[in-house]
């Protein structure tokens, strides 16, 4: 039961997380995103929310280069 409660937590943390990824810290990671449509965008969605902990630091460290 705790693992399932601990999932719920990780999973709730990385939606929170990916919708300003999506919407703003993809362009970040990657110029080549910024132009990308809503159908990409959504199809990172999930992807995002499950390696947020990954995308995050991604996120950061691309923020101090630029």
């Amino acid at each position: 039961m705790i693992i399932l409660q601990l999932l719920g937590i990780y999973l709730l943390i990385g939606f929170a997380f990916a919708v300003p990824f999506v919407v703003r810290g993809c362009s970040v990671v990657d110029p080549a995103a910024a132009g990308a449509g809503i159908r990409f965008r959504l199809m990172i969605l999930p992807a995002s929310a499950a390696l947020w902990p990954f995308m995050l630091r991604k996120w950061l460290r691309a923020g101090k280069r630029s």
